[in-house]
């Protein structure tokens, strides 16, 4: 089952806006250039519940996407672009481009996408709760999350440049960091 992978943004100096232009519809859209790469607005969420409901439907498509919020509750969910051409460029104010946006951060909206275990690193003598993606281990930083406060946290990870994943649990959300380095525990 296919997980979304979204550019958490949460500050105007990770982006830029602009419009674009795609090869299916003959209007400009409205845009945000992150790492290089165009995301063209999608939709927008009054809370953040609903954008996270969105994000885990959105990942049964595979579609790469981009969150922004907008104000104090508010999101724009934006979706990547890979053919798009740039309408109009950068603002003529002297502000440039970012050079890179934030690292991805998986939204693992159903538990039956991860599993759930407890793994060792390197650095740390005791193991830790974890979750296992595709190979890949992330160790459990904050469980038990409301929506608005894990795509926080996973957006002060990511800027960070920490790739991170969001898992949806029966306590709410985890906020997720990746172990490149961890090994799976078993106990003894």
């Amino acid at each position: 089952m296919p997980v979304a992978a979204c550019k958490l943004l949460t500050y105007k100096g990770q982006y830029s806006t602009c419009q674009i232009k795609v090869p299916d519809i003959d209007e400009k859209l409205p845009a945000v250039k992150v790492s290089g790469q165009y995301y063209s607005r999608f939709r927008r969420f009054e809370d953040a519940e609903a954008a996270m409901k969105a994000l885990a439907k959105l990942a049964r498509n595979g579609d790469v996407l981009a969150l922004t919020k907008q104000s104090k509750d508010s999101y724009v969910m934006w979706a990547l672009e890979l053919e798009a051409q740039v309408f109009k460029g950068p603002r003529k104010d002297g502000r440039r481009w970012p050079t890179c946006g934030p690292a991805t951060c998986l939204i693992l909206g159903d538990a039956k996408q991860y599993n759930q275990g407890y793994i060792q690193v390197p650095d740390l003598a005791d193991p830790m709760v974890a979750v296992q993606y595709d190979d890949q281990f992330y160790s459990v930083y904050r469980p038990g999350l409301a929506a608005g406060e894990a795509l926080y946290l996973a957006a002060q990870l990511t800027g960070r440049g920490n790739d991170s994943a969001i898992a949806s649990t029966s306590k709410g959300y985890a906020v997720c960091m990746l172990e490149p380095e961890a090994t799976a525990h078993t106990p003894e």
